[in-house]
């Protein structure tokens, strides 16, 4: 398909296409706000569902890496990851991905990736049937 600057695709178990967005383009660190660059790859990602997997359910996840939060308000990485995640979807729905169809899950450092910055990220799952 189509590359997308900063979004890896790939093929998951049971048919889920996985769409891997680095938090770094999506986040400032220990932040929730979208940045700016971000919605290039999210209108992006947004268009590809609406053409390619419309009405299929859409899990958003959200990834962080293992570092302990010091400095931000919030209490848990786990916390950080689930408002993230809620981020895009709200994004997406916003960009007209239905409501319906999406929901957010946080996973905080689990399933972590060799390096810290591709740990924070948030994965964009198409489920397969």
């Amino acid at each position: 398909g189509a590359r997308v600057a900063g979004v890896g695709t790939s093929v998951g178990g049971g048919g889920d296409v996985v769409g891997a967005v680095e938090g770094d383009v999506l986040f400032d660190s220990g932040r929730v706000a979208l940045k700016s660059s971000a919605s290039q790859s999210l209108d992006r990602v947004a268009s590809v569902i609406q053409s390619k997997y419309p009405g299929q359910k859409i899990r958003i996840e959200g990834y962080t890496d293992s570092d302990p939060i010091r400095k931000s308000k919030w209490r848990s990485n786990e916390h950080l990851s689930a408002e993230r995640a809620l981020a895009v979807e709200q994004y997406l729905v916003k960009k007209g991905v239905s409501n319906d169809s999406v929901y957010s899950a946080a996973f905080g450092p689990a399933n972590s990736k060799s390096t810290k910055k591709d740990s924070r990220r948030v994965e964009i799952v198409i489920l397969g049937s």
